[in-house]
Order: C-alpha cells, then sequence, then structure tokens
C-alpha cells in the first residue's frame, strides 16, 4: 500500500513539475490540493510540505533559465525583496486559523482555485495575440512617470525582448503574492506570470522565467518559516514528490517556448476546476 502511494507521489511530482515550470507557477497550485483531497493531510502540512518543494522546483528551474539567459534579473531581485515578508508571516497566520476552524482553509483554496478557473476561461484564444503584441515592442512611456523603466534582454539564442513597465508597482504587488504563496503553499507563480504579462506587458517566455526565478527566493524563506513551525513532512512526501518535482523542472524549462500555451490552459482549466470544487465539497463536509 504504502509502495504504491510512493510511487504515485513520484508521479505528482513530475507531472506537476514540468507544467508548473511551463507555466511559471512552481507547481504547488495543482499539487497541494491533490494532497488535501487523495492523501487527507493536514492543511498546515500541505501548506509546508509543498512550499518547500515549489522552493526546490524553482531553484532547479531558476538555473536553467538564467542559462537561457532570460531572466530579468533586477525585477527578480526586487520582487523577492518584496515578497519574503508576506511569505514569513503566512505561516503564524494559516496556523491560527486553521487551529480555530480546520475545514476553511480547503474551502479558502477551492474558491482560489475557482476564481482562478475563470481567469483562465477570460483569457482563451488572447494569449497569442498578447505573445505577438508584447515580445519586441516598446509601449509609449509616460514622462510624468519616474517608475516607468524600460528593459532589454538578449537570451542565450540571441533573441531579443524590449518592453517596459511600472517597476515601483510591479513590486509592491508581490508583497501579497509571498503571503498567498506561503499561506496555500503554492508559491504564487501563477498569479504573478499572467500578471506580469496582462498588466506589464513582460513578454511571455521573461515573465515565466523572472517569476520562477523570483520564486527560488521567497518559498525558500516561506518554507524554512514552515520547517520551524513542523509544518514540512519530510518523509514520504518531500522526498519522493521532490525527486519527481526536480526533474520535471528540468524537463519543463526546456520545453518553454516550445509547447503551444493554448492546449496547456485548456486542460489546467479543467484541473484547477475540479479540484477546486473538490476542495469546497471537502471543506464543508469537514
Amino acid at each position: 500500500m504504502f509502495e504504491i502511494q510512493w510511487v504515485l507521489l513520484v508521479l505528482m511530482g513530475l507531472g506537476t513539475g514540468v507544467y508548473g515550470i511551463l507555466v511559471g507557477a512552481g507547481g504547488g497550485f495543482v499539487l497541494a490540493p491533490l494532497l488535501l483531497i487523495f492523501f487527507n493531510k493536514d492543511p498546515e502540512i500541505v501548506a509546508g510540505t509543498v512550499l518547500a518543494l515549489v522552493a526546490v522546483n524553482s531553484i532547479s528551474g531558476s538555473f536553467t533559465f538564467r542559462r537561457m539567459g532570460i531572466v530579468d534579473k533586477r525585477s527578480a531581485y526586487m520582487f523577492a525583496i518584496a515578497a519574503i515578508p508576506g511569505s514569513v508571516l503566512a505561516p503564524f497566520v494559516l496556523k491560527a486559523l486553521v487551529k480555530g476552524s480546520p475545514g476553511i482553509f480547503h474551502i479558502l483554496f477551492g474558491i482560489m482555485l475557482l476564481l482562478l478557473a475563470i481567469r483562465i476561461f477570460t483569457k482563451q484564444g488572447k494569449e497569442d495575440v498578447v505573445i505577438e503584441q508584447r515580445e519586441d515592442i516598446v509601449p509609449a512611456a509616460r514622462p510624468d512617470n519616474l517608475m516607468v523603466r524600460t528593459r532589454t534582454i538578449t537570451s542565450k539564442s540571441g533573441q531579443t525582448f524590449r518592453y517596459q513597465f511600472n517597476e515601483g508597482f510591479a513590486t509592491s504587488i508581490n508583497f501579497v503574492l509571498g503571503f498567498i504563496s506561503s499561506f496555500f503553499g503554492i508559491g504564487g507563480g501563477f498569479l504573478r506570470t499572467p500578471i506580469l504579462i496582462y498588466s506589464f506587458g513582460f513578454p511571455v517566455q521573461v515573465a515565466v522565467a523572472t517569476s520562477i526565478f523570483t520564486l527560488s527566493f521567497y518559498t525558500t524563506a516561506g518554507a524554512l518559516t514552515h520547517a520551524w513551525l513542523g509544518h514540512i513532512e519530510f518523509f514520504p512526501t518531500f522526498a519522493l514528490a521532490g525527486v519527481g518535482l526536480i526533474v520535471g523542472g528540468q524537463i519543463g524549462a526546456r520545453l518553454t517556448g516550445v509547447v503551444r500555451g493554448p492546449m496547456i490552459m485548456r486542460l489546467l482549466l479543467l484541473v484547477v476546476f475540479g479540484l477546486g470544487v473538490g476542495l469546497i465539497i471537502q471543506g464543508i463536509g469537514g
């Protein structure tokens, strides 16, 4: 029985590792609800263990993205600095919340996944247009806005990306993303990546790589806090799923830019919607 569960953990880690890197999300937003629904683990253990796994996955993927030369390093460092305080605070809030209302974590997580499914559905068919319009075009900066910054990044393959965005605003939202990531154990990249693309005009490949690079810093800080509170199950969940995540992270990073987004997002829509409904039902039923 336990051996079958161990194999499932490795396969789950592999699958979520590949997909998480492809969408710049770390994979935690899929792995965490799977552990809650099918393995019936405590919310604190799920959040802490999965966040630690996301940290491992994002560190693995970030090395590959750095070698590819598509990381906006300045933005990643600023985003990480803003996100770390929220990621450290969240485990303490989670511990207090779950102690008083055990089912509320499942309900909140389920609602968040349903909102994500709605966002994916409303964006269907728009990704390719956004990619085509934003990869090489520099939008006109407002001269009165001193926070608008221009980036020019040339990858190892010779592809050049030029874009402008409000650096201060893009950085400030990362405190909230850091809190959410550590509270649910999901990384937060699945929120940051589309925000960078649709709200700030980041090229898709740069947004994914920068998001993963950012994750490697603040998820590590959040995971260390969870570990200090005793929220990480090192074996079998962390050890076995971690092996799958490391391998999946490397595969996903190499598939970035090769796999077309629309089919991935349609599959994600079904998975996220089903997991969201399952968590809400489980939370209401206790």
